[in-house]
């Protein structure tokens, strides 16, 4: 074979293999398929205004808010102190939980006798708050849980729990059981009715106590009917309000030298209900002139805040090949104020290559906690195909699709 020969036959097979390595690069070109979307949020979760910036909190004590929503607001000394009648609603809840009652339910009914009389008069005399009880009158759980509430009184207390659990340590040993159940580990009950010091808690956990009393069936339903006649007829004052005049529900109002004023209330604004624990104030006037101020504070704090308005632009999706489209907010999304700190904004957007003007980009879910809003997504403009230059002009980009 002569030279020349060999010459066309190579350069005939370098022409075909070309031909062969053209189509082949061709049909990847053309026929495989374009990477997807890359979409980038640009909404952040970071919003101002969260309720506690203007909080007007106690400079004396210890102060707790806790809001509907979980989030917690603390001021002033965190340490576990005496907690005074605070201690009657502990004995409530641990009495409940003992001998539940239903709905309009009075449960088990006792008699007064003389034993009961006498003590009634001996914390009377030494100054401690009590309700009056009369020898042959007939009690129910229901009256006294309620004189024991409402009415303060500290010999009712001690009724419901020789009543109710036989003494005062079966008792404690019931308390400290529902404590550790229910989270309150920085409370500590030696007695049904906060007389003796070393009964202590914190605002925080206070705070939760409260909360818990609402969700509570029979002592909401109390709290809210607030009686002060027994079924037998006796009667007891309302000493658990507290700044009635400013919406508030009060839950307990007490005072003892070693805990000075402490004070549980709910107070309900825009539709969600805050509890302020306020321990240690050093007298009542004091004590109404700050958790006044601070709940006229409350009114102002708890707020709707908007985290996402009706076409605002949550995402930006772009191609490989240059173009790129907003993802807007098809409605807008408002939270509470005091939901900001666990605010959390997640994207879902399907996987896609292109896009037309208004389809339908995924969502937003805009959490709080453990719930969740979801706000569908848009396009403001299309992202076509790209065309045959781009396809064609990066041979990496190009067997990087086709391997791919």
């Amino acid at each position: 074979m002569s030279g020349a020969r060999r010459v066309r036959r190579v350069l005939s097979g370098v022409v075909a293999l070309a031909v062969v390595l053209g189509v082949v690069y061709g049909a990847a070109a053309l026929l495989t398929p374009v990477p997807r979307l890359h979409i980038e949020q640009t909404l952040s979760a970071a919003v101002d205004g969260g309720w506690d910036d203007t909080l007007a909190l106690p400079a004396a004590g210890s102060t707790a808010l806790l809001a509907g929503s979980g989030s917690i607001v603390e001021a002033g000394d965190a340490e576990p102190r005496p907690i005074a009648g605070m201690a009657k609603l502990v004995l409530a809840h641990v009495v409940l939980d003992a001998e539940p009652l239903g709905a309009g339910g009075t449960g088990e009914a006792i008699t007064i006798d003389q034993q009961h009389i006498e003590r009634y008069r001996e914390l009377d005399a030494a100054g401690a708050r009590t309700v009056a009880v009369r020898f042959g009158q007939t009690w129910t759980r229901r009256d006294l849980l309620a004189a024991t509430v409402i009415g303060s009184g500290n010999n009712t207390a001690e009724l419901l729990v020789d009543e109710v659990f036989g003494g005062l340590d079966a008792y404690l040993a019931a308390a400290r059981a529902w404590l550790d159940e229910n989270g309150l580990s920085s409370t500590t009950v030696v007695d049904g009715t906060g007389l003796d010091p070393a009964s202590l808690s914190t605002a925080a956990d206070l705070a939760r106590l409260g909360a818990l009393s609402l969700e509570n069936p029979a002592l909401a339903a109390l709290l809210e009917s607030r009686p002060r006649t027994t079924q037998g007829g006796a009667a007891f004052a309302d000493e658990a309000a507290f700044l009635r005049e400013l919406g508030t529900t009060g839950l307990v109002r007490t005072y003892t030298d070693a805990a000075g004023v402490c004070v549980l209330l709910a107070i309900t604004v825009d539709d969600e209900t805050i509890i302020v624990a306020a321990l240690g104030q050093p007298g009542y006037p004091a004590a109404e002139d700050a958790v006044g101020a601070l709940l006229e504070s409350v009114r102002t704090s708890v707020r709707p805040v908007e985290v996402v308005a009706a076409g605002q632009v949550v995402a930006i999706a772009r191609s490989a090949w240059g173009q790129e489209t907003e993802l807007v907010a098809t409605e807008g999304v408002s939270v509470s104020s005091t939901e900001l700190d666990g605010l959390g904004l997640r994207l879902e957007a399907a996987s896609r290559s292109t896009i037309v003007r208004g389809a339908d980009a995924g969502s937003l879910v805009v959490e709080t906690g453990e719930a969740e809003q979801v706000v569908r997504l848009e396009s403001t403009s299309a992202i076509t195909e790209p065309g045959v230059a781009w396809r064609f002009a990066d041979p990496i980009t190009v067997f990087e699709r086709w391997a791919g």
